[in-house]
């Protein structure tokens, strides 16, 4: 298994690409993070969203509400969380 441990820069840099490329993953490797592996970003994305109870919340409201977010709503929320927890 190939296992890339991430740097302080790299996740700094993954932080901004993700806000600027929202979840294109392979273009955020093309043209920033070209050493870490598609699937890394993916898992370590993930990981910390997953494990966030904040995004388990606005996902709950989301479906519970009545109208729909827009995308750019969703990309904020998640935005602000990623910055407030500095993934």
């Amino acid at each position: 298994m190939n296992y890339h441990r991430w740097t302080l820069d790299e996740e700094s840099v993954f932080r901004e690409a993700i806000v600027r490329f929202k979840f294109n993953w392979s273009r955020i490797q093309q043209s920033l993070l070209p050493h870490i592996s598609v699937k890394s970003m993916k898992n370590k994305y993930y990981q910390k969203m997953h494990n966030n109870t904040k995004v388990r919340s606005i996902k709950s409201q989301a479906e519970e509400s009545s109208s729909k977010m827009s995308e750019e709503q969703v990309y904020q929320m998640i935005k602000d969380i990623i910055s407030q927890n500095q993934l």
